[in-house]
Formats: structure tokens, C-alpha cells, sequence
């Protein structure tokens, strides 16, 4: 099953606009995946939307976030349910600093249904780190029977790598995302990532034209496969 594990609607104000849930899983099924995860920035609330678009369009969703932890660090968290997912939203939301989103600034940030109607706009800014640092978000997520994973975690900002250096491996995650997946392999070698990790690559959209971008195959053995 091909895979595209992390996709933006237009609840994240960096997204563009015309990234609606159904928007994103029409593209997705046409560029040939199979399964699909949104990870909004620090919210599931358009996770509804794209849970009955998925079902128009015969795809199979992976409901998800992508957290922003306390030390500006992205981790991608994946659910069972979408009703795990906003639960851990709901969580997540009270732990979210109470800075406006200025939409002249940020853009807006819009909840929507499956038909591309606008059911609310966010004022709280959600792409603002959270009280959680790493480890006690992705334990949180773990409560919730969820699987936390480290969003491109050798990209240049907002990564394992940039803020810390490497991945700890006391984490005790069981799956990154790379950038680069072709350096997994040297990454080991030079101590960044702990040894034995299953690597993930997903486009990361904000934009329509990225939609399916990227995609790899979907392992029998992923860690992500309980899930499903």
C-alpha cells in the first residue's frame, strides 16, 4: 500500500487555502496512494472531514498531528481512531501558549467539511510550541494507544537534528521521518539515529501540487500497521 503520511489541510494557517480534506484526498487517490495520514499543525479538528472523504474516495486515513513541542521540535503523532485524535487535541489545546493567529500574518485557519465548507476559524495560533517537550508529548501520545514519530527529523529547523543534534535514543521511538531516508544507513553510523528504526517519507504538503509527492511503500512489518 503506498503511502502518504504527512499531509496540511487548511487548518494549518501555512497551508494554502485550496488544501481542504477533500481536496487533499481526491489528489492523493489520484496520484496513486493508497493510505493517507492529515497531521494538521497541533490540531485534529479537520480530521472529520477527512475521515468521510477518504470513505468517498477509497482511501484509507491514518488520523494524526503534527505536534510542536516545547523545544520547537515537530513530531508527527498517528491514531487508531480519529476519536484518539481529538482527544489528544483537546489535550493538546490547553497546552498551547494563548497567542492570536493574525491571518494577515499566518494565514487562516479553517475547519472544514467534507464538501469544502467552512464550519470555523481558529483564532489561538496553532503552529506555537507547546508546554510538552518531546518525550512528554510522544508519552501522551502512547497513552492514547498512538504511535509518536519524529517529523523529518534531519531537516534544517523544527527536527530532532537541528535542536539536539541527533535523535535520543532514550526517546525510545521506534520510527522516524527523514528528509533524506537514502542516509538512514550513515546517520546510524555517525550516532544521529539510534540503530534499527524503520525510516517513513511523505511529501510534508501544504500545497495541492505536493499532494502525493512523495510516497513509498507501506511494510507488512511497519510499526505503524497495529494502527490500520
Amino acid at each position: 500500500m503506498r503511502y502518504d503520511l504527512h499531509l496540511h489541510t487548511c487548518l494549518s494557517p501555512c497551508a494554502d487555502r485550496d488544501m481542504t480534506p477533500a481536496n487533499v484526498a481526491g489528489l492523493a487517490k489520484l496520484a496513486g496512494a493508497g493510505l493517507i495520514a492529515v497531521t494538521d499543525h497541533n490540531s485534529a479538528l479537520n480530521l472529520p472531514a477527512a475521515a468521510r472523504a477518504c470513505r468517498e474516495y477509497g482511501l484509507r486515513l491514518l488520523p494524526g498531528l503534527e505536534v510542536t513541542c516545547a523545544e520547537e521540535i515537530h513530531l508527527l503523532c498517528y491514531f487508531k481512531t480519529v476519536e484518539a485524535a481529538l482527544e489528544y487535541g483537546r489535550q493538546l489545546w490547553q497546552a498551547l501558549p494563548p497567542l492570536p493567529c493574525d491571518p494577515a500574518i499566518w494565514g487562516e485557519q479553517w475547519v472544514m467539511d467534507e464538501e469544502d465548507r467552512v464550519l470555523a476559524r481558529i483564532n489561538k495560533l496553532l503552529p506555537a510550541a507547546c508546554a510538552w517537550p518531546l518525550e512528554e508529548a510522544a508519552a501522551r501520545c502512547r497513552s492514547l494507544g498512538g504511535e509518536p514519530v519524529p517529523a523529518h527529523a534531519d531537516a534544517g529547523s523544527y527536527s530532532a537534528f537541528s535542536v539536539l543534534g541527533l535523535l535520543p535514543a532514550e526517546a525510545g521511538f521506534r520510527a522516524v521521518e527523514l528528509q533524506r531516508p537514502e542516509r538512514a544507513a550513515e546517520y546510524e553510523r555517525r550516532g544521529l539515529l539510534p540503530p534499527g528504526l524503520e525510516v517513513l517519507a511523505s511529501s510534508d504538503a501544504h500545497f495541492l501540487s505536493a499532494v502525493g509527492g512523495r510516497m513509498e511503500e507501506l511494510p507488512p512489518e511497519s510499526v505503524l500497521c497495529r494502527l490500520l
